[in-house]
């Protein structure tokens, strides 16, 4: 179980890596108005180009503010944030969104609470826990237990893209909520991958935190690389991803894991069999790993005729050696 972290030294040290993180990936720093409920103020946020995606770090009376927003806002317009990472500056305060933990292994986490204000009716931690699907996990928070959304691993080289793929997921939530479709079925024209689908939904709670934390972005980048052969990469609220054709008929269901324990192993393989029954025509079945299997599962996973795509990291983008193999089969 994660634990909350109180101490200010600590909490101070992990802000500025928190900020250290983003800052060789700043673009441009622009002059803008931001509108806060109750207040507005003045500042320069950091473009992110890549991410399309500005921040803006400050340290007010009694919390941390890291505050993102999408798209490049234009100099001296006045702008509002898309979602919030703040953290007290010591102690517990369960009115913030964001908090640090660490785990058993003295490893430390980003979550958040759910908090997603933003001054509009029906937005806030309801909606969160009824619509996020990123990976959860209970903290121990003070004298009290928290159900938390796992931003990302602080000093993961992938904690920037774990972040930016929780802020996109708080942005779908925000704007389109009320028109999510959690449908297993979906017609061809509707089908698509969608990153707010990315991940598991609220209750279900993940071990293995710093390698779940990666999980998402395995499926991302996954999806990218169908795209980039020609394929259709489609997902819903059950299959990791899968491929269509062109008739919209699944051909490849791919389920992904990062954790390589045999009850982790095992859980994968469950689902990726179950699923291949949810769709006509027998769809290959691809079991996405960070690492070969080797003696005897091998033998039985190609009994069960699943195949192995593994992934390997080049700084924060997943790779796959063998998709052209798997792909072409």
């Amino acid at each position: 179980m994660l634990k909350i972290i109180e101490d200010e030294l600590i909490i101070k040290r992990c802000q500025k890596q928190f900020t250290r993180s983003f800052k060789g990936l700043v673009d441009e720093k622009i002059p803008v108005t931001i509108g806060h409920p109750g207040a507005s103020f003045k500042a320069k946020v950091s473009w992110l180009r890549r991410f399309g995606m500005w921040l803006f770090s400050k340290k007010m009376e009694s919390r941390y503010g890291n505050m993102f927003g999408i798209g490049m806002p234009d100099k001296e317009s006045s702008i509002s944030m898309t979602c919030e990472i703040n953290f007290p500056v010591r102690g517990i305060d369960r009115r913030v969104g964001g908090a640090l933990a660490k785990d058993n292994k003295g490893r430390i986490f980003v979550v958040h609470r759910g908090k997603i204000g933003g001054g509009k009716k029906g937005i806030g931690k309801s909606l969160f826990e009824g619509s996020f699907r990123g990976v959860w996990d209970v903290m121990e928070d003070g004298d009290t237990k928290s159900d938390v959304a796992l931003i990302g691993a602080l000093y993961s080289p992938r904690f920037v893209r774990q972040v930016v793929q929780f802020i996109r997921q708080v942005n779908i939530i925000k704007g389109a909520a009320a028109h999510q479709s959690l449908q297993t079925e979906i017609a061809f024209n509707d089908a698509r991958f969608r990153e707010e689908l990315v991940g598991f939904p609220y209750g279900h709670y993940n071990r293995g935190k710093e390698d779940i934390c990666n999980r998402g972005l395995v499926i991302v980048d996954l999806a990218d690389s169908l795209s980039d052969c020609g394929f259709k990469p489609v997902n819903d609220s059950v299959h990791d991803l899968f491929a269509m054709d062109k008739e919209g008929h699944v051909t490849v269901l791919f389920q992904v894991i990062t954790d390589t324990s045999i009850a982790v192993l095992h859980e994968g393989i469950a689902s990726l069999m179950l699923g291949g029954f949810d769709f006509s025509g027998s769809p290959r079945l691809v079991l996405v790993l960070p690492q070969p299997v080797e003696g005897s599962l091998k033998r039985k996973l190609r009994d069960m005729k699943i195949e192995i795509l593994v992934y390997n990291w080049q700084n924060d983008r997943a790779l796959f050696p063998g998709f052209q193999d798997v792909i072409t089969m």
